[in-house]
């Protein structure tokens, strides 16, 4: 009765608890979410990440290029959710979208189209990755890696495209 009774309070437990789920749709297409983006970010610029928390989810990065009026060479701190992304995880360039907050940190778009300049393919709101293998195909290991090859290509080629729109709506 005693272990019938601790394993109730488990699932009692675990059914209270907060679950935190993300709700990003599928945009209809790339351009869709860019211009989205655009329309509702205060902060858009590509800056250099010159410090990432993973602990407290949070980053500092220095501006390098503006798109709406951001202080080239500020440097901010900003946060993400790890959960919903997309997450700063590595140093080096990324194009920023995100907002200030009230303690005036840049707050990342959830669902958004932050990404590292060196490795875009690890948005996955920005492109759609290629399907993975099943288990028993094993013939087909160099297809996947072909596409693999050429998704990560088109999502360099994609986000070389969204600077140089971003950089034509500044004009």
């Amino acid at each position: 009765m005693k272990h019938t009774l601790n394993i109730l309070l488990l699932i009692l437990t675990l059914i209270s608890t907060k679950a935190t789920a993300c709700n990003c749709t599928i945009p209809k297409s790339l351009k869709a979410i860019q211009d989205y983006e655009f329309e509702n970010s205060e902060c858009i610029f590509i800056g250099e990440i010159i410090k990432i928390d993973t602990e407290n989810n949070s980053f500092e990065i220095k501006v390098v290029e503006s798109f709406n009026g951001d202080e080239i060479g500020k440097t901010y701190s900003g946060i993400y959710d790890k959960y919903c992304g997309p997450i700063i995880d590595e140093k080096g360039k990324w194009l920023i979208y995100g907002n200030f907050n009230s303690e005036n940190l840049i707050e990342i778009n959830t669902c958004g189209l932050t990404r590292s300049l060196e490795n875009p393919e690890n948005n996955i709101s920005a492109t759609i990755p290629p399907e993975p293998l099943a288990p028993n195909e094993t013939g087909s290991k160099a297809k996947f890696e072909k596409q693999r090859a050429e998704w990560k290509i088109r999502a360099k080629s994609d986000l070389e495209k969204e600077i140089i729109d971003l950089r034509k709506r500044i004009k």
